[in-house]
C-alpha cells in the first residue's frame, strides 16, 4: 500500500524539473553558477547534463542522470580529494535537481 504524505511527492511519482529548479537554487548556487558558463566557487552547472566533467579524476564519461545521482548522494565517495562539501540531499531532491539538469541542457541544444 502507498500512502503519502504532506509535502512527499506522490508514491511512484515521476521527478519534477520545477521543483528542482528551486531545489538546485537553494542547494547550488551557492557554489555553481546555474545560468551562466562561468565558474563561481564550482563549475558552472549550465548545461552540465550530458556533458564530460571537468573535474579531473571523476570516473564518468559525462553527466548521466546514474553519475549525477552518485556524485550528489557523496562527492568524496566519487572523487576522495573533492572539495566539494555537500549536506546530504533527500532521494527526491536529487532526482528533481537532476531532471532540472537535463531539463535545461535540453532547452540549450
Amino acid at each position: 500500500m502507498c500512502l503519502g504524505l504532506l509535502l512527499l511527492p506522490p508514491c511512484g511519482s515521476a521527478a519534477d524539473a520545477a521543483r528542482g529548479a528551486i531545489v538546485a537554487k537553494v542547494r547550488c548556487s551557492p557554489c555553481h553558477h546555474l545560468d551562466a558558463p562561468s565558474t563561481h566557487i564550482g563549475p558552472s552547472l549550465l548545461g552540465v547534463y550530458g556533458r564530460k566533467p571537468s573535474i579531473e579524476g571523476v570516473p564518468f564519461q559525462e553527466w548521466s542522470a546514474s553519475a549525477l545521482d552518485l556524485w550528489l548522494r557523496n562527492p568524496r565517495a566519487v572523487k576522495l580529494n573533492t572539495k566539494m562539501q555537500l549536506p546530504p540531499l533527500s532521494k527526491r531532491d536529487r532526482q528533481d535537481i537532476i531532471a532540472y539538469l537535463a531539463q535545461q541542457a535540453d532547452s540549450l541544444r
